[in-house]
């Protein structure tokens, strides 16, 4: 883990998952943008803060994926911080079996779904943000990006955007394949928004910081209009027998060339590829049919 300072009190610990840093004028408040997977991820960064002598007051946690909260119960238990998250992002941090529970189509999870990877330790979450202002921290400004999850906010300071995983850098997202979202359009929106903002540059949840970041998140639409246009092709080539939505999910995991490992995984990749199956049902592109106990996927082309 390195830590990195990106501009006048900008900082950001690269790793397998970011973690940025504000620090105000003064010295007197310092927010954590996340916090990392585990304790060990948590440990790093105090350990850090302490020796440069930076203030740890709050900690923000932008959405409620384990990778991005699951070091947060260990810096609460060590560190006396005001922690603020989004709405309903803060409910399932509060409720941490939530997401395994929504990865299993809101079964109670298999023991293998509730691991550090899938299920954070439980946090208080102190202070609720939407877009705008902290009450708490008045020198940022969250910045609303759905899409990757829920209710997903960034932070802007001092001419930073912490983007969160609203993208991700151009490694990342070829080694992704298939990025895990949750809301086709609300993706694609959140992305163009992003190439509104101006600022010096912006660090995304995994990947490098990049001030060329326009080209960047251009990369990240069009791998997510090419996903969407896979799917339709799939369904498009269906016919009239329609296609299942595990078909889909198979075709589409044979198309990428990608094996998940465990139930854990393709979930994951499920539910991505569900978001591109619903925005076509939702843009009347496809429609489904309830048959024989299975809901079938059809062209429109086709009456179901």
């Amino acid at each position: 883990m390195e830590f990195i300072e990106l501009s006048t009190d900008c900082y950001y610990f690269k790793s397998a998952v970011n973690i940025g840093y504000i620090v105000n004028n003064d010295k007197s408040k310092g927010m954590l943008i996340d916090a990392g997977l585990d304790s060990s991820a948590a440990k790093k960064v105090i350990k850090q803060l302490h020796s440069e002598k930076l203030p740890l007051t709050h900690l923000f946690i932008t959405h409620a994926h384990a990778d991005h909260f699951g070091g947060a119960f260990y810096i609460q238990q060590n560190v006396d911080v005001h922690t603020i998250a989004p709405a309903l992002e803060e409910a399932i941090m509060r409720n941490p079996i939530l997401e395994p529970i929504y990865l299993s189509q809101g079964n109670f999870p298999l023991k293998e779904m509730r691991n550090k990877f899938l299920e954070a330790p439980s946090i208080r979450v102190d202070e609720l943000c939407s877009e705008g202002s902290l009450e708490s921290f008045s020198e940022v400004q969250t910045i609303h990006l759905p899409g990757h999850s829920y209710n997903q906010h960034g932070i802007l300071f001092g001419g930073t955007l912490y983007a969160a995983d609203a993208f991700l850098g151009k490694d990342v997202l070829q080694k992704h394949k298939i990025p895990f979202i949750v809301d086709t359009s609300k993706n694609i929106e959140t992305l163009e928004k992003l190439k509104e903002i101006d600022v010096e540059g912006m660090v995304p949840g995994h990947g490098n910081y990049v001030t060329e970041y326009k080209d960047v998140i251009q990369d990240n639409i069009l791998i997510q209009e090419s996903i969407t246009s896979e799917v339709h092709n799939i369904i498009n080539h269906s016919g009239g027998s329609g296609i299942s939505f595990e078909n889909i999910v198979a075709a589409m995991l044979t198309k990428y060339e990608v094996e998940p490992t465990n139930l854990g995984a393709y979930s994951l990749f499920r539910t991505a590829i569900s978001a591109h199956v619903n925005q076509l049902l939702e843009q009347k592109s496809a429609v489904y049919k309830i048959t024989g106990g299975i809901p079938v996927i059809f062209s429109a082309a086709y009456k179901a």
